[in-house]
This record gives C-alpha cells, sequence and structure tokens, in this order.
C-alpha cells in the first residue's frame, strides 16, 4: 500500500473574517510541518517506509465563485510524504 499525504499551511489557522481573512503565515507554516511530521512518525510506528518533502511556491486560493467570499490567492511552501509498505 501506498499513501501521498500533503500538508498545505493555508488549511491551518485561516479563517474568514467578514469580506476578508484572517491568517497568520508564520503559524500556518509551522502548524502544517508539525501535522505532516506527526502523521510521518504515526505511519512510520506502523511499518511504513516514509520519505518526507517539501514543494515550495506552491499557488493555492481560497474563497472565490460561489463559496461568498473574495477570490485570495497565496504563494507558500506545502509539506508532505510518501508512505509505503
Amino acid at each position: 500500500m501506498t499513501s501521498q499525504q500533503i500538508f498545505s499551511p493555508t488549511d491551518y489557522n485561516f479563517d474568514w473574517d467578514g469580506d476578508w481573512y484572517k491568517w497568520d503565515a508564520k503559524s500556518g507554516r509551522s502548524a502544517a510541518l508539525k501535522a505532516r511530521n506527526a502523521q510521518a512518525r504515526k505511519l512510520a510506528k506502523l511499518g511504513y517506509t516514509v520519505k518526507k518533502f517539501s514543494m515550495r511556491d506552491q499557488r493555492i486560493s481560497k474563497g472565490g465563485i460561489g463559496s461568498g467570499h473574495p477570490h485570495v490567492e497565496f504563494w507558500v511552501t506545502v509539506y508532505g510524504f510518501n508512505a509505503f509498505k
């Protein structure tokens, strides 16, 4: 079995505040990296071989048509891993 998971900083500590958003990029990066590492450790303890990676300059968008929020974009480093047995 092979698994791949991606952890984006915009998925952490991001909230819509009326017509705009609140997001601290530094705490988002830290939380995404911490979540990735915790999940990778968990799978490694279950006997998986885990290869961690990061991808710089990924364009992530939030909001937009039909969401009720303005469209915003962020360039972030996302963290991930591939796990296999």
